[in-house]
């Protein structure tokens, strides 16, 4: 094997393979990553069993093909680190030499063929969707979905397609995230539900590629791949049965405002510097025009902060984890946000439009 490619094309490919390429393993394989020179691209591939990454660089003048086997932290740093446009990549019996201006590296490699195979999207996609668009829908759920938990089910973001129209939802037991967008095509009538692990999507997103490019999807009982440019993402899927999401999110909220999504992010950060472990709660006061956030920490002290608003009705008190409102806002791309609620001790809902819907449950007021 013997090549050129470009190195800034490379390190950002490396990036992203060693974010699937396991660390901590007794199987020392899963270390490594599978690098293929093909007659006109270079092919790097990782896997933790689960995840499955293939990524090609394209920028490259390959002399001779061949495929070797190293360790990807290793290849990633050098890669990173030499300041040359371009590399030189070659192979000798057991080892892999990098080369740059005044540089060169001797990586010791192993054989490839002990490698785990890496899917590849072959076979044409059951539907595709904007790479914009379904990145927003990751950032709008993934957040919210359950980390650890003994109800595998929700240790992902289930994914739905109806008609024309992506669903996809999250939640932890105390929060729900619902997105929704629509294709770009969907080749069959029936696309079979998935509950795709955070790890994936999380990895998704960091994958370069344009917000229009188009996306092509291919869900099986027990795998999703994912296809964006030169990119490929393999990944097993969650077992169980997701939830029924839509019997929590309330249709009975009768009091609803409309809040200025920065500062009322600011407000809540704020608030926020005044809670620890035994007082996790801020209280949302709401009266005529006004929105009073208050919390309070045991031999800490007290936090009052008032914003105006459009609200008109019943003065009512309602307590939030701070925490779980942020998440929202953080990935809010809208100047205002929708923030529904009816009673105390029940769920108060924002929204975001048709696109996002937030389900966050209350905390007792007494510990706010």
């Amino acid at each position: 094997m013997k090549l050129r490619f470009n190195r800034e094309e490379a390190a950002e490919a490396l990036s992203a393979v060693c974010a699937v390429a396991a660390v901590r393993t007794p199987k020392e394989i899963l270390k490594c990553v599978r690098v293929e020179a093909l007659p006109d691209a270079l092919l790097l591939s990782a896997t933790d069993l689960e995840i499955g990454l293939r990524v090609a660089v394209t920028q490259v003048e390959v002399d001779e093909p061949g495929e070797t086997l190293v360790v990807a932290d290793t290849l990633a740093k050098i890669v990173r680190e030499c300041s040359d446009e371009v590399l030189i990549a070659e192979t000798s019996a057991s080892e892999l030499h990098i080369r740059g201006a005044g540089s060169h590296f001797q990586i010791i490699t192993q054989a490839p063929a002990d490698f785990p195979p890496v899917p590849t999207l072959e076979a044409e996609p059951d539907f595709t969707i904007e790479n914009g668009l379904l990145r927003q829908m990751i950032e709008w759920t993934v957040f919210a979905s359950a980390r650890e938990s003994t109800r595998y089910a929700i240790n992902g973001v289930l994914w739905e397609v109806s008609g024309k129209e992506l669903v996809m939802a999250a939640t932890d037991g105390r929060r729900l995230s619902v997105a929704k967008g629509k294709l770009g095509s969907c080749r069959t009538k029936s696309v079979p539900n998935a509950i795709v692990p955070g790890k994936a999507l999380s990895l998704f997103n960091r994958l370069p590629g344009d917000s229009d490019a188009s996306v092509a999807v291919k869900v099986s009982s027990n795998q999703m791949l994912l296809r964006i440019g030169r990119a490929v993402i393999s990944t097993n899927l969650v077992e169980g049965h997701f939830p029924k999401y839509q019997d929590v999110i309330p249709a009975d909220c009768d009091r609803t405002v409309e809040l200025n999504t920065a500062e009322f992010h600011s407000a809540l950060k704020r608030a926020a510097l005044l809670t620890n472990e035994e007082s996790k709660g801020v209280r949302l006061s709401f009266e005529d025009g006004c929105l009073t956030l208050s919390s309070r920490a045991p031999e800490q002290g007290e936090a009052t902060i008032s914003l105006p608003i459009a609200y008109k009705g019943e003065p009512i008190a309602i307590g939030f984890n701070p925490v779980f409102l942020t998440d929202v806002l953080r990935v809010t791309n809208t100047d205002e946000i929708t923030f529904a609620f009816k009673e105390p001790n029940r769920p108060g809902v924002l929204r975001m439009g048709d696109a996002f819907t937030h389900v966050v449950m209350p905390v007792n007021l007494s510990s706010a």
